[in-house]
């Protein structure tokens, strides 16, 4: 089985770089015409297994013609670097530690789950768009709510472990805008000795299904900003 190599990768550079160097649904209804004896029922959205999410990301393709490395729910599940890295750091304020997986690829209770990565070599951004379906819109949009109250509360905090710390600011985006309703976020790290490193994370529904996808690493705003807002049309294109 393919391991979601890529997700390790460009997380433990996010974050370990502090101690080397130191999901609205667009989907519509039509009205009922004033021949029909009775209102019809709402076209529910279509719900996709973890196969079909699977099968959508791999029709999406980054500007630089690669295939994503795509991951299921399943290895999902099983890989979570994110949370696994965060549990060694000390965070401050402490009510901030769930944060840490903002843009993360922990999938929500009861869905359905797929995700694609791209890594480009030569500007080390990694770029990743998410799939999440299975739920209804509102508990699709109360994760992104979340999120937003997450990233508001704690617009600044520090992470530190073994003597070293790393500083996080985090304040809303607006350059990741291809599909309507995007949420988008901007995270910046940096350490005492001066590296800096920036991730970006955009959130939109479409049609029932959470389209996120980030954007990471030093180069992130001038490589990684457009790849991600294309990867999410791409997406959103895909969903019908």
């Amino acid at each position: 089985m393919k391991k979601f190599a890529l997700q390790s990768v460009g997380i433990s550079a996010m974050v370990m770089m502090a101690l080397t160097a130191c999901g609205g649904s667009t989907g519509s209804t039509d009205a009922a015409s004033p021949e029909a004896t009775a209102s019809p029922s709402p076209t529910a959205a279509k719900q996709y297994t973890n196969d079909e999410l699977v099968e959508l990301v791999k029709q999406i393709k980054p500007k630089s013609g690669k295939e994503l490395t795509v991951a299921s729910s399943e290895e999902l599940a099983q890989e979570n670097p994110m949370k696994a890295l965060m549990s060694m750091f000390t965070i401050e304020p402490a009510e901030c530690k769930d944060l840490a997986t903002l843009g993360g690829s922990e999938t929500l209770a009861g869905s359905t789950t797929a995700a694609g990565a791209d890594l480009d070599a030569a500007s080390g951004v990694m770029t990743m768009v998410t799939l999440t379906s299975g739920l209804d819109k509102q508990k699709l949009q109360d994760s992104i709510d979340k999120n937003g109250v997450q990233a508001e509360k704690c617009a600044t905090m520090t992470l530190s472990m073994s003597g070293q710390s790393m500083n996080v600011a985090t304040e809303k985006f607006d350059g990741i805008n291809t599909v309507p309703g995007t949420v988008a976020y901007k995270t910046e790290m940096s350490t005492a000795s001066g590296s800096a490193q920036t991730t970006y994370m955009a959130y939109a529904i479409k049609d029932g299904v959470l389209i996120s996808a980030t954007a990471s690493g030093k180069g992130a705003e001038a490589n990684g900003v457009a790849t991600a807002g294309d990867l999410m049309e791409q997406a959103a294109a895909l969903i019908k």
